[in-house]
């Protein structure tokens, strides 16, 4: 399956608040920059996309203004399930510069669990998190970890980046499949776990006045909220 070709394959569509203050700033100015969106899919035995039922995962990428790459999580999953940890495989990518929490998550570079994704083996090309790219929750992950909480939980991991490169290269290695991102998800209904891979959605403009809109749903929830920073 061609990487640009794939949809989310757990349904339901990107809501809430980030969206429609994106969409409403894109309507009153012209596109000066950018910010992507990335939702997630299961994978069977064979790396193929596999639809698991009432899972919704995204991330967005971008940059604040900082020279970063910010990769923000969220769980709006219609059945109870946690992101515990994250991986990222190759790309443009330095190092993690800061991890921010956000409410009810508590990510770190030291956690319990595998340092890559599990199944990731079985995708093309199999699946390594790049050495130092894997982030987790802390014990306990599921309590810890990104939660369908309906007041909006989410995890902050922001890159530096090789010299030269700017987030439209990381964007681009995302379209492209050379930089991937994976998930390891915990506490299902059943109690069992399942681990998802980045799928290519949608890139939007995004105007100027729109970096407003753009804090309001990430960067400013993390200054309200009282985020917990971790080196």
């Amino acid at each position: 399956m061609n990487r640009g070709d794939r949809v989310a394959s757990v349904g339901g569509k990107l809501g809430g608040v980030c969206r429609v203050l994106l969409i409403a700033a894109a309507i009153v100015a012209p596109a000066v920059a950018q910010a992507s969106f990335y939702e997630f899919t299961a994978f069977d035995q064979e790396g193929e996309d596999m639809p698991y039922p009432g899972l919704y995962l995204y991330m967005t990428v971008e940059d604040y203004g900082d020279g970063l790459a910010h990769f923000t999580f969220y769980n709006e999953s219609a059945i109870d399930c946690s992101i515990a940890r994250i991986y990222f495989d190759d790309g443009s990518l330095l190092g993690v510069d800061t991890i921010t929490n956000g409410p009810g998550t508590e990510f770190a570079r030291a956690y319990p669990g595998p340092d890559n994704l599990p199944g990731g083996q079985n995708l093309t090309p199999p699946f390594e998190a790049s050495r130092g790219f894997n982030i987790g929750a802390v014990n306990p992950p599921p309590k810890n970890g990104v939660k369908n909480d309906p007041f909006g939980e989410w995890v902050d991991i922001a890159f530096t980046l090789q010299n030269g490169q700017t987030i439209f290269d990381v964007m681009d290695e995302l379209q492209n499949g050379t930089l991937r991102v994976g998930l390891h998800v915990l506490a299902f209904p059943d109690g069992g776990s399942e681990s998802v891979i980045d799928a290519v959605n949608e890139e939007i403009p995004i105007p100027e006045p729109s970096v407003i809109a753009l804090l309001a749903c990430g960067a400013l929830g993390m200054l309200v909220r009282r985020p917990r920073r971790s080196a």
